[in-house]
């Protein structure tokens, strides 16, 4: 009774949380196409120091929000799903924690803040060069390799994951097709000049549509479940 009570819990939590994750989604490219982002290392210091939260915006830090969504999410279909889990199912949850705990090492924002602050601060010209090169070096890391290991692992791991959800009954087949699709699109980072941003944004598309079945097929599992006690 007490575990049934527990599922129904999860199953509004979770909800609650993909609804907020497709929120974002929209509010992520209306803030990308208003604050673009600076050419140089020195616009980017300018940035912060003038008006930090755009700083901070630039710095994907809505991403990171999504992200700590997507762990929460992950944990509450963990939670949801256990009794029904698969061997590809565990694998595909310890790539997307995997894959999110990189993405967490690549995102300097609170870095890139101090850097911008101790270059206006600096006294002299070997300082500011100084920290030229470091705020260089957070950008080239921002977007570098953990970047690009963080979105290849997370296609992965969303395709493993739905192709894994085809074994348990409770979610669609329409569900599965459109996860599994988003993933593929995923394989192709982002950094990958337009080729990268194409496939980046034709992502969503299926990610929404698959978010909206998820949420359909949770509602069953809680009606279930309810309807079991």
């Amino acid at each position: 009774m007490k575990n049934h009570s527990n599922i129904v819990s999860y199953c509004n939590f979770s909800t609650i949380i993909i609804n907020s994750i497709v929120a974002l989604i929209p509010i992520q490219m209306v803030l990308f196409i208003m604050f673009p982002h600076p050419n140089t290392i020195i616009e980017w210091f300018s940035l912060y120091k003038d008006t930090p939260i755009i700083g901070f915006i630039g710095f994907d830090i809505v991403y990171v929000f999504s992200n700590i969504l997507m762990i929460f999410l992950y944990l509450s279909l963990l939670i949801i799903i256990k009794k029904y889990m698969n061997n590809l199912t565990i694998f595909a949850f310890i790539l997307a924690f995997i894959s999110l705990t990189i993405y967490f090492s690549s995102n300097r924002f609170i870095e890139m803040y101090t850097i911008s602050n101790k270059y206006f601060e600096a006294t002299n010209e070997i300082q500011k060069y100084s920290l030229i090169a470091a705020g260089e070096l957070l950008l080239s890391v921002y977007k570098g390799s953990s970047y690009f290991i963080y979105y290849i692992l997370s296609g992965l791991s969303l395709i493993l994951l739905f192709k894994s959800f085809s074994k348990i009954e409770y979610f669609s087949k329409r569900t599965v097709k459109m996860g599994i699709l988003s993933g593929i699109f995923m394989l192709v980072p982002a950094t990958m000049g337009i080729i990268g941003m194409v496939f980046s944004l034709l992502s969503l598309i299926p990610w929404i549509i698959t978010c909206v079945f998820l949420v359909g097929d949770i509602k069953k599992i809680k009606n279930l479940t309810i309807a079991s006690t």
